[in-house]
Formats: C-alpha cells, sequence, structure tokens
C-alpha cells in the first residue's frame, strides 16, 4: 500500500527571498542529517508563452545531488540496507521572468532517492508560489510525498512505508525552520552590507593599483602611514570619555 501526504503552509517573507533560501539552506542548524550538496547541472531554458504574441519565459533549471543519512527503526531486519547514507536527486525549476497572464510566479522541485529504493522510495514535490494578495508579501508552499516499499512480505513492507511517512511528517517542520533560520541570516547579511562593502574611495584606490603589486609587501611609507592610523584610532578611543564620565561631568 502506497502511503500518500499533501500539505500546505504559508511563509511570511517575499517569494524571492524563499528561493534564495532554498538554494543556500544548507548547512542549517536543523539539517545536520545532510552531509554534501553538490549541483550537477544549471542551465536557462526559454519556454514558449501561451499567448500567440507573447513573449517567451525564462526558466532556472537546476539539478543537485544530495547525501543524507538517516536510520532504520529497531524493528527492521538487520543487512536490510547497505549502509546509513543515501543519495538524493533534487530537480528545481524557477521562473524568471513575470508571466504575461499575470500569474504569480512558481517554484517547483522534485526530489526522489537513488539507492534503498526497493526497501524505501520517498518521493517529493514542492512549489512555492509567489502571493501578493495580503498588504505583505506572502510566499504560499504546498507539499506531496509519495512512500512506498517494494518488499515481498506485506506486514514488513506496510510499517515501513507507515515509519517512513510518519519521518517525513516529522521533518517537515525542521525543514521548514531551517528554511526560515537561512532567509533570516540572508536578510541580517543584506542589512549588514553596506558596513561591510569598501567605500567608494577604497575602490577608486584599489581600481588604481597596478597588478603587479598584488602580492607585494607593503613599502615602509605605507608601513608606517598604516602603523600611524592604527595609534590615532587608539588614541582617540583612550581619550574619548565614556557615558559614566559625561554625567559626572
Amino acid at each position: 500500500m502506497v502511503r500518500t501526504l499533501h500539505s500546505e503552509s504559508t511563509y511570511t517573507y517575499p517569494w524571492s527571498a524563499c528561493v534564495q533560501a532554498y538554494f543556500l539552506r544548507y548547512p542549517n542548524p536543523q539539517a545536520s542529517h545532510v552531509l554534501t550538496v553538490d549541483v550537477i547541472d544549471r542551465r536557462i531554458e526559454e519556454r514558449p508563452s501561451s499567448h500567440a504574441h507573447g513573449m517567451p519565459s525564462l526558466v532556472l533549471c537546476t539539478t543537485r545531488l544530495l547525501l543524507k543519512k538517516g536510520s532504520l527503526p529497531s524493528w527492521a531486519p538487520k543487512n536490510i540496507i547497505e549502509h546509513s547514507t543515501s543519495w538524493v536527486l533534487e530537480d528545481s525549476e524557477v521562473d524568471l521572468t513575470p508571466r504575461h497572464d499575470n500569474a504569480p510566479r512558481v517554484m517547483s522541485i522534485w526530489t526522489r532517492n537513488l539507492d534503498h529504493t526497493s526497501v524505501m522510495a520517498i518521493t517529493e514535490g514542492l512549489k512555492f508560489e509567489e502571493t501578493s494578495t495580503a498588504p505583505a508579501p506572502l510566499t504560499r508552499c504546498e507539499a506531496a510525498a509519495d512512500v512506498r516499499s517494494e518488499i515481498s512480505f506485506k506486514l514488513l513492507r506496510g510499517r515501513i512505508e507507515k515509519f517512513g511517512l510518519k519521518r517525513y511528517i516529522s521533518h517537515l517542520d525542521t525543514s521548514r525552520d531551517g528554511l526560515i533560520w537561512t532567509i533570516r541570516r540572508l536578510l541580517h547579511l543584506q542589512n549588514a552590507l553596506p558596513e561591510i562593502l569598501p567605500t567608494r574611495r577604497q575602490r577608486l584606490l584599489n581600481a588604481m593599483r597596478p597588478p603587479f603589486l598584488d602580492g607585494y609587501p607593503l613599502s615602509p611609507w605605507q608601513w608606517t602611514k598604516k602603523k600611524w592610523a592604527k595609534l590615532r584610532e587608539r588614541f582617540r578611543s583612550v581619550s574619548e570619555p565614556t557615558p559614566m564620565e559625561d554625567q559626572r561631568m
């Protein structure tokens, strides 16, 4: 008997932030079972428009290979699988251009395990859909999973499928928490980016620096100037009064 599940949820973040975070969500504190993530193919495809004279749309197609670790329950027969790790193939498509019929942009993901399929095969489909009906931008997420086993013993096959579905349901919350954690980290970095980026003067000086000087040590004048700047900053920090001293004065 094949076990299936369908669930819906909403993220209180823009669709573009959810898409970016999905590709960058590993590693995160909620996904210690994900060992490696590799992009094996990425391309941009043109899709014909549904209208006769419409412009074609652009879609980002990505294929990734993930290595995950897991374990079977204690009641499962020993040596039923060779190793505890499993390769997972992930295919995704992201709308890069708005649709001509004003339809929301969508990111679609399909994942399936490549080994241990005779014991338990899990196929998952995800869809992140752009939503603009609310005052704040939201993202609607739909998830569907299919869990099946090909073990000949019917009783054992049913228990394994039930276990796989239960474990998938438990991972829905951790997967959501991991994505939200990544979104917040990206938003924090974007807010701090102006302070991290070099100033216009620094970019101009770096652009005017001759290439043959790259990798060479600083000249005596540059070394002295750098040391003097550090001493001046240290002197300013020492000479500036603290808030307690200001109150006393």
